[in-house]
């Protein structure tokens, strides 16, 4: 019996939580079909909604735990994207409260008289292409927001829609689409997977605070990585290898640039034949930040050249 999960069945939830029983079980190696809904929990569908928190308060609801059978602490786990499909049709940008904190400060918002709150962009998904109720056309790029595994309570917030952390969570990152795979870190028996925030669209840096917000149907592969401890999720596409590092439990932008490169270094001396000072040099000239949301920090690098370092 194929494995299915889907908000219309468990709710709405908002937190990465450890202690809650998990929907599902899977084996390493099998596949999962999730439902999930979007950003808003499903409050803006045309120009004229409104997000509106007096009603659902928060925001980023995902679908979990899945249990991972054989997942312990100190493991690993691998989540390949197959596909993330619009499951309505309909993407919708918006501003709230969240978004004037976000972006610039609500204090520097009503300083100059004005607000964000209530203005709504709506488009229809249409084959590779976004089209949006103004005429303008987008491309269609589908992500996952939101994808970790239960944090511990006491290190990181389990808030999905708090800064990430070494758990994965809200990262943001336009990377995690079709044909990506996420490896996270296991802190709990079963790993206790969430996916959600899908989007249709976004910028590096999610700079409005929202992307192109849509409910998807999503398909993963799970695969557990016994003994392989990570420290920070990791991303690979066709062309790049990507780590992850967050400005959240006190660390600066800055701070998590430099942890972003230095995980990476480390991935490329395990995987390649490189040290990791040559790793780390290698990077300095050839890798490249992305941002994620505005606390996101990722550090990547194009795969064929470090082939061709490898096979020298």
């Amino acid at each position: 019996m194929p494995n299915r999960i889907s908000y219309k069945g468990i709710g709405l939830r908002y937190r990465l939580d450890p202690i809650l029983e998990p929907v599902i079980r899977v084996k390493p190696g099998e596949s999962l079909t999730a439902e999930i809904q979007d950003a808003s929990s499903g409050q803006v569908r045309r120009e004229t909604d409104v997000r509106d928190k007096t009603k659902i308060p928060f925001g980023n609801p995902v679908v979990g735990p899945v249990y991972v059978d054989g997942a312990e602490a100190g493991d690993s786990i691998s989540v390949s994207i197959a596909r993330i499909d619009s499951l309505e049709g309909v993407a919708a940008a918006y501003f709230s409260d969240f978004n004037e904190q976000y972006v610039a400060g609500t204090s520097i918002v009503k300083f100059s008289s004005g607000s964000l709150r209530g203005k709504v962009v709506v488009g229809r998904v249409e084959g590779k292409e976004i089209n949006l109720t103004n005429g303008l056309r987008i491309p269609f790029r589908p992500m996952l927001g939101v994808i970790g595994v239960a944090p511990h309570p006491e290190y990181e917030s389990t808030s999905s829609t708090a800064p990430p952390g070494p758990h994965g969570g809200n990262m943001d990152l336009r990377e995690i689409g079709p044909e990506s795979k996420v490896s996270l870190p296991v802190y709990h028996r079963g790993a206790l997977l969430y996916l959600g925030d899908p989007h249709a669209a976004q910028s590096d840096g999610e700079i409005t605070g929202t992307g192109m917000e849509m409910s998807a149907t999503v398909e993963v592969k799970i695969d557990l990585n016994k003994g392989a401890k990570i420290n920070w999720p990791r991303v690979e596409t066709e062309e790049e290898i990507i780590s992850v590092c967050a400005a959240s439990a006190g660390r600066t932008l800055k701070e998590a640039i430099v942890e972003a490169y230095l995980q990476l270094s480390l991935w490329i001396e395990e995987r390649y034949r490189m040290s990791r000072y040559e790793a780390f040099t290698f990077c300095g000239q050839t890798g490249r930040i992305i941002i994620g949301n505005l606390w996101t920090a990722a550090a990547g690098i194009e795969k064929k050249n470090l082939v061709q370092r490898a096979s020298k």
